[in-house]
C-alpha cells in the first residue's frame, strides 16, 4: 500500500461507493454498530451528484463498481427519490457507462411499488435475515420491542415472486451456532439461493458480542461445517457466500502476491454520509468517533476531490496507521495470504487502535471458515465423484 502516493495510483481501484440516504433505522437490533440512527435527515440530490463526481473524475472506478445503498434503512426515503438519485449517478458516469445499483434492506417496507423501482433499474437486493422467527425476533425488533420476522419474511416472499435478483444477509449471534440445520432448512424451504453470514462483531455502538465467549471458536467451526454440508444437500444448491470467498482467493492470480484487502486499501470502498462526508477503509467507520481518529471524515463533498484528501492530515494518519497494522498481520499470521491484514474497524473496536493484529472477527470468520472451506475442498477433490 506504500506504493499509493499520488492520484493517479487509485485509477480503477473503487468497487464500491456506499451511500447512506439517511441514517435512520425503522427498526432498533440490539447488535447494531451504528449510533445514530434516530437521525431523519435525508441525503440531498445534490450529494449523491457530488458523490458520483468525486468517484468519476479520479477515474476510481473499478470493472465491477457499484453503488450500494446501506446504512440505517434505506427504504426510509421513499422510491421517487432513488428514481431521481439513479438518474443523477447515470449523469455524471462516462458516457456509454452503465452503473449498476444494489440496496441492503431489512425489508419490513418492501411493496410493489420497491419491487417496480427494483426491475426498472436491475437493482440488487440484499435482505437481512436471521433465519427462522426465534432467532431473528431475538436481537432484530422493533423500536417498541416487537418482534419484525413476520414483515421482514412477508418482503422477502414478494421479491422472490415479483423476480427481483436478490440475497440474504444472515448475522450470526450465540444463539445461532446451535442452529446451523435450522438456519439452512430455513433458507431452503423460502427458495434462497445465495446467502451471507455476518458474526455479531464488538463495533461501533454495539459494545459486546455474545460470541465474546471461551470455546467459540469450536462452536463456531462446527456451525460453519453443518452449514456446508446442509448446502450440499440442496437442490438447487445454496450458495454460501464465505465458501465462495474462499474459493475465490484460491483462483486470484496475484495470491500470494497481493498485499490489501478491500477494507484495508484506499478507496477500494468509498462511504458517503448523509451530510456529504467522505470516508474510505471499512464502512463501518461512518458515523463513529475516536480519541485517536476523530470522526474518520477525509473530506466533505461537494468540495473534497481526491487530490485534497491525499493532503489531508486526516486520511495521512487513518492510512498510515492501518498499513502498520498490517504489516504486523503480514510478519505474525499464518492466514495473511488469505484474510490480507483483516478489517480496520475490527481492530478498532476489539483493539482500541489500528496498529493490531488478531480480533475476534478475524478468527471467526477468517480462520475457522478458510481452514473449513479447505478441508471441504479438499474432500470434494479427493472424492471419486469429484
Amino acid at each position: 500500500m506504500e506504493q499509493f502516493l499520488k492520484a493517479g495510483d487509485f485509477a480503477g481501484v473503487t468497487r464500491l461507493l456506499i451511500m447512506q440516504p439517511t441514517a435512520f433505522c425503522n427498526v432498533d437490533c440490539d447488535y447494531c454498530y451504528l449510533p445514530h440512527r434516530g437521525d431523519r435527515r435525508v441525503m440531498s440530490h445534490e450529494t449523491v451528484a457530488a458523490a458520483a463526481h468525486f468517484i468519476f473524475e479520479a477515474n476510481l472506478q473499478a470493472r465491477d463498481f457499484t453503488v450500494v445503498w446501506h446504512a440505517g434503512e434505506p427504504l426510509v426515503v421513499p422510491p421517487d427519490w432513488y428514481a431521481e438519485a439513479f438518474a443523477r449517478v447515470a449523469a455524471e458516469a462516462p458516457m456509454g457507462s452503465s452503473v449498476p445499483h444494489a440496496i441492503q434492506t431489512n425489508g419490513m417496507l418492501i411493496n410493489d411499488a420497491w419491487c417496480d423501482l427494483f426491475l426498472a433499474h436491475g437493482v440488487r437486493v440484499g435482505v437481512s435475515i436471521d433465519g427462522p422467527a426465534f432467532l431473528h425476533d431475538a436481537r432484530r425488533r422493533t423500536r417498541s420491542g416487537g418482534g419484525t420476522h413476520a414483515k421482514a419474511l412477508r418482503g422477502l416472499r414478494l421479491l422472490k415472486a415479483r423476480g427481483v435478483a436478490l440475497h440474504v444477509i444472515c448475522v450470526i449471534t450465540n444463539a445461532s451456532l446451535s442452529h446451523g440445520r435450522e438456519l439452512m432448512e430455513f433458507f431452503r424451504d423460502e427458495g434462497i439461493e445465495d446467502v451471507g453470514f455476518n458474526i455479531e462483531e464488538v463495533e461501533g455502538a454495539n459494545a459486546g458480542s455474545s460470541l465474546a465467549r471461551p470455546g467459540v471458536v469450536d462452536d463456531f467451526r462446527a456451525f460453519f461445517e453443518t452449514v456446508l454440508v446442509e448446502s450440499d444437500r440442496m437442490a438447487p444448491l445454496l450458495r454460501v457466500r464465505e465458501y465462495r470467498n474462499v474459493l475465490a482467493m484460491l483462483r486470484h492470480p496475484g495470491l500470494g502476491s497481493v498485499s490489501a484487502n478491500s477494507q484495508n486499501m484506499p478507496f477500494a470502498m468509498v462511504t458517503v454520509g448523509v451530510g456529504g462526508e467522505l470516508f474510505t477503509f471499512s464502512p463501518e467507520l461512518a458515523g463513529l468517533s475516536s480519541k485517536t481518529y476523530d470522526d474518520f471524515i477525509i473530506g466533505r463533498l461537494p468540495d473534497a476531490t481526491l487530490a485534497s484528501v491525499l493532503k489531508s492530515a486526516s486520511f495521512e494518519k487513518l492510512r498510515s496507521d492501518i498499513w502498520q497494522g498490517i504489516a504486523l498481520c503480514h510478519q505474525s499470521c499464518r492466514y495473511f495470504t488469505m484474510c490480507l491484514g483483516g478489517a480496520p474497524v475490527n481492530k478498532l473496536s476489539e483493539c482500541g487502535t489500528f496498529i493490531a493484529t488478531e480480533t475476534l472477527a478475524c478468527k471467526l470468520t477468517q480462520q475457522v471458515i478458510t481452514d473449513v472451506s479447505l478441508e471441504r475442498l479438499e474432500k470434494s477433490l479427493a472424492s471419486p465423484a469429484a
